[in-house]
């Protein structure tokens, strides 16, 4: 569950102006490039995602953050982001309703 921690960083991130899709796609080829050198292990890379995950649904509407369906459909598109099989233009984080 989301922590008062999480919620603070929320709003830090979004004062700081960190909301673009650039630092996103970013921040996913920096992880793919150092997981590719050896540099960053697995669960390094769990830990960014976890961290991505926890953002993303406290930005989520109330609704949506505790629906069990929205929660897997995101984890399952991160990993898909993060391992490189999908890309951030293939189909949007949040499935439509």
């Amino acid at each position: 569950m989301i922590n008062g921690r999480d919620s603070e960083l929320h709003h830090s991130l979004n004062l700081a102006g960190f909301r673009a899709l650039a630092t996103a796609a970013g921040l996913l080829q920096l992880c793919r490039e150092l997981k590719t050198a050896g540099i960053l292990p697995a669960e390094a890379i769990d830990r960014v995602r976890d961290a991505m995950f926890k953002e993303l649904i406290e930005g989520a509407a109330p609704s949506r953050r505790h629906d069990p369906a929205f929660r897997d459909h995101l984890r399952h598109r991160l990993e898909g982001l993060f391992s490189g099989v999908e890309s951030l233009n293939d189909t949007p984080v949040v499935p439509s309703r």
